[in-house]
């Protein structure tokens, strides 16, 4: 099978690439990033999701589209470029395929569609409330998809990734922030009493699900990939202090303007899972484990 992967340079993009080619496929790779991986069936495409794609994807059995802005904070920084590349780009993909007579795609989300959830847990027809820039382009992406699919008679699947995290992530995201400042013995700050719950999905199992999704998943169906293990900040931070042998202070921070504003923090995300479980995927690597994997691949590194 020949793939074309958008972002296939980011933090996901990377070991996505590196399973599909150790499984035999062929990749074309877009990005504005050169590829850290060198393999004879890679190609890359150097290229925005803005250009002219059709040409590229021309001849790929199927669409793999993960480029995007990523982050709550930097997509509110930056709200205009933010829905013009996480939506009009992925309009872009998504009719550049079909003219490529290119009809399986899957569109890579998040869990930000939600917003605070109603409910817990979140199902994938749970109410949709996005409360950031980054929540908002990709719900609007996500419905685009369904459009498209009935218009051109595609095949789009949708994945709403749940806090994933692993070795390559930006030192921006909470992990590696968490991480950074345990190896330093600097203090780790939580926001409130820490009690925000997330389900921290390891890469390697966000990996799996996206291909698991491609194999059996239906067209036009969204399906949460997540972990089963809620865990606080608090609690997270806790452990990363524990496994590093850290001695930082774990400090509480307050919200406010010059922090983190109370109103755009949620307070549980904790995934209902059955939907993608039942195609036969589940997460293999809980949060101990995982923070265990990264540091050993640091030592690597």
């Amino acid at each position: 099978m020949k793939v074309f992967v958008t972002g296939g340079s980011g933090f996901i993009g990377i070991p996505l690439v590196r399973h599909l080619l150790e499984n035999g496929h062929k990749v074309k790779m877009l990005d504005l990033k050169e590829p850290a991986i060198k393999h004879k069936n890679l190609e890359f495409v150097n290229k925005s999701v803005m250009d002219e794609l059709a040409e590229d994807i021309k001849g790929c059995d199927l669409v793999l589209h993960l480029a995007a802005i990523l982050g709550v904070i930097n997509s509110d920084n930056k709200p205009l470029e933010t829905m013009r590349i996480n939506l009009e780009g992925s309009v872009n993909v998504f009719k550049s395929a079909v003219e490529a007579n290119v009809k399986h795609m899957v569109y890579a989300s998040s869990s930000e569609v939600y917003g605070e959830p109603r409910e817990l847990p979140i199902r994938e027809d749970s109410v949709k409330g996005p409360v950031s820039t980054y929540g908002v382009s990709k719900l609007a992406a996500e419905i685009y998809a369904k459009a498209h699919n009935h218009e051109f008679d595609a095949d789009i699947k949708i994945v709403r990734f749940f806090n994933v995290y692993g070795q390559g992530q930006s030192d921006n995201f909470v992990v590696p922030i968490f991480l950074n400042n345990a190896l330093a013995n600097k203090p780790i700050q939580v926001f409130g009493d820490g009690n925000q719950t997330r389900c921290f999905t390891y890469v390697e199992d966000a990996v799996e699900g996206i291909l698991k999704v491609v194999e059996k998943g239906k067209t036009g169906e969204a399906y949460n990939i997540g972990n089963n293990q809620p865990t606080t900040m608090l609690e997270l931070a806790k452990l990363i202090k524990e496994i590093t042998g850290s001695s930082s202070e774990i400090i509480k921070a307050g919200f406010g303007k010059d922090t983190r504003l109370k109103e755009r923090e949620i307070e549980y995300r904790v995934p209902d899972i059955s939907k993608i479980e039942s195609l036969g995927w589940k997460p293999t690597t809980m949060v101990r484990e995982g923070i265990k994997k990264i540091l050993e691949l640091r030592t690597k590194n």
